[in-house]
């Protein structure tokens, strides 16, 4: 009955009439009425309980909870509104004994490529954050996302987060017992920054060159780095700053080549980890995560790792996550406090991949248990391609992510692959945010189209990646060309595959914004699919010209309608923009 499911859950057939029941299920309005009792619940107190462990008892004497802390309180009032919204004033007797498998449970958003949320619909991902019993928040930052007060310059033309905005988040995540945690990439993935006239002297590159990778040689980096971290770091109360250092992808080339051959670029990086690390602690007070991509090669690193830092041990398609267990292992060997970060999978794929994703949870949830992870982070990245999938496509990755986070389960038996987390995954959304209306089924259907494609790539769909390109090209990544392995009759597939999914979506009665978020990803999963036997033959008839057209039309309207009523319209364009290209090369083939 309750989601994510209890280590412990069983039910009797009497049932308990509450005395003081009322049909307000507002998570915050249950823990105030609850959390020092009433006339139907009895708080009890255990300290030997761990921080988010509780019990839930209910019988002829009403509810009972027991707690050692107010996070478990919190936990047990989570789980007790779900069986009153499936009883109402009536509640089953019950023993639930639950505690979670990872201390930390955390969510991650990618803010910075293109998709910025404004912060009532962030508050919208919190709440469902909550109700899964995640107890960590993170907003990727790496471009011009945030109004930074020391570089206030970058975004004076248009809106986006700023402080006040993330100091109202952050208390709205610490009332529903969240930690919102700062992350602010400072190594790799500065691209945009150091595309700027005032910072190109500090990447590492030249004038052609971009790396995205700051010099960590020259004190002006450093000095650009805490202007980020000055505007950023005092709005948010949380221990700790997520600092990235992933895909720092400049190490070893240009400027640092001759020292990174000279004291290898392990040593390097972690000079840099260290130097940001120790700064961070003396002028904010906080802690650093970090990804471990960068260390992980390089087994005499960890010796260097600073003080009660937290290493992010990701990997997100089917080979990385094969290769996350001996990271695992390799972390625990060496006694560095890690996550385990799973990813959604579904950046560059218009409808997410689903398959990838539910391995990719389970597995991670599986090794980061068995190797000690303290902290399970679902990573919901935008990438390069203009974060074009809307917020429907993450609901059921993050309650599989949830379920995970707090209960394994078993360890893998047979081949089941643990179906009934992902079908409880999809009955929990379709209840709590479908309004009952089975639909999250078809998100997993349409979240499987790339399986009718010719070939497999990585982190991407076929058509995913390929949309942003020009007609005339015909590459998908390095490996596969459409002349070599495309054939109509696999791109036929996915568009009739696709618009069944659609026809079925449209009859469900769901809310609408919901229901256009999931159409329009869907359409354009059509779009690039026709595009691709286009792109085959690098013709086509004009009735056919005109059919896409107009699907290139009704997408870009439906996108800036849907973008604008939740996003801040910068970066809107940045997907637009390439439709309208593929518009402009379809009309010039006309006959």
């Amino acid at each position: 009955m309750i989601f994510p499911t209890p280590k412990h859950e069983q039910y009797f057939e009497k049932s308990y009439a509450m005395k003081a029941y009322d049909e307000n299920l507002d998570l915050l309005y249950l823990y105030e009425k609850y959390k020092n009792g009433n006339e139907d619940l009895t708080i009890k107190n255990d300290v030997t309980l761990k921080e988010d462990a509780y019990i839930l008892e209910i019988d002829e004497n009403g509810i009972t909870v027991t707690a050692g802390y107010e996070n478990g309180v919190f936990r047990a009032v989570t789980s007790l509104k779900q069986l009153l919204k499936q009883n109402g004033a009536s509640l089953p007797y019950c023993e639930v004994k639950d505690d979670p498998d990872f201390v930390k449970r955390s969510y991650m958003l990618d803010i910075s490529r293109c998709r910025m949320l404004k912060p009532e619909y962030i508050c919208r991902l919190i709440d469902l954050l909550a109700d899964l019993k995640y107890n960590e928040f993170q907003l990727y930052m790496e471009s011009f996302c945030f109004k930074y007060d020391t570089l206030s310059e970058y975004t004076k033309d248009f809106d986006c987060l700023d402080a006040d905005d993330i100091k109202f988040l952050d208390q709205y995540c610490a009332d529903r017992f969240i930690d919102l945690v700062p992350n602010q990439n400072c190594f790799g993935h500065l691209a945009l920054w150091l595309d700027q006239d005032e910072f190109k002297h500090l990447r590492i590159g030249n004038d052609e060159v971009n790396t995205g990778t700051i010099n960590p040689l020259l004190d002006e980096s450093f000095e650009f780095v805490d202007k980020l971290f000055s505007a950023l770091l005092p709005n948010f109360r949380s221990e700790y700053v997520n600092i990235g250092l992933d895909e720092a992808y400049g190490l070893g080339k240009y400027q640092i080549e001759e020292l990174c051959n000279e004291i290898g670029p392990e040593n390097v990086f972690m000079d840099w980890l260290n130097k940001v690390a120790d700064h961070i602690k003396k002028k904010y007070n906080k802690k650093v995560q970090f990804w471990s991509d960068m260390v992980c090669g390089y087994p005499e690193s960890f010796k260097r790792v600073p003080e009660g830092a937290i290493a992010l041990n990701w990997g997100y398609d089917i080979a990385k996550t094969a290769l996350l267990e001996r990271r695992c292992m390799d972390l625990k060997a060496k006694n560095t406090p890690y996550y385990i970060c799973p990813g959604n999978a579904t950046w560059i794929a218009l409808t997410g991949r689903f398959d990838v994703c539910s391995v990719n949870l389970r597995a991670c949830g599986e090794f980061g248990r068995e190797h000690g992870a303290i902290g399970y982070m679902v990573t919901d990245w935008g990438c390069g391609e203009g974060h074009t999938h809307f917020p429907v496509w993450s609901l059921v990755p993050a309650a599989l992510g949830g379920q995970y986070a707090w209960n394994v389960g078993e360890p893998q038996n047979g081949g089941t692959l643990k179906a009934h987390n992902i079908h409880n995954s999809e009955k929990y959304i379709d209840e709590n945010i479908f309004g009952g209306a089975k639909v999250s089924r078809w998100l997993y259907k349409l979240a499987q189209y790339y399986l009718l494609e010719p070939e497999r790539i990585h982190c991407s769909t076929m058509c995913g990646f390929i949309i942003r390109k020009p007609l005339n090209e015909t590459a998908v990544e390095p490996f596969f060309d459409l002349k070599d392995c495309g054939d109509d009759f696999y791109f036929e597939n996915v568009t009739a595959y696709v618009q069944k999914c659609i026809d079925a979506v449209e009859k469900i009665d769901f809310d609408e914004n919901w229901k256009r978020q999931v159409i329009v990803n869907a359409k354009m999963v059509i779009l690039s699919s026709d595009l691709c036997i286009i792109r085959m033959h690098q013709t086509a008839e004009n009735d056919e010209i005109d059919r896409l057209v107009a699907l290139i039309d009704e997408i870009h309207e439906e996108y800036t309608y849907l973008w604008d009523k939740e996003n801040y319209p910068e970066g809107k364009d940045h997907f637009l923009s390439q439709i309208r290209d593929r518009k402009k090369e379809l009309l010039a083939m006309r006959k």
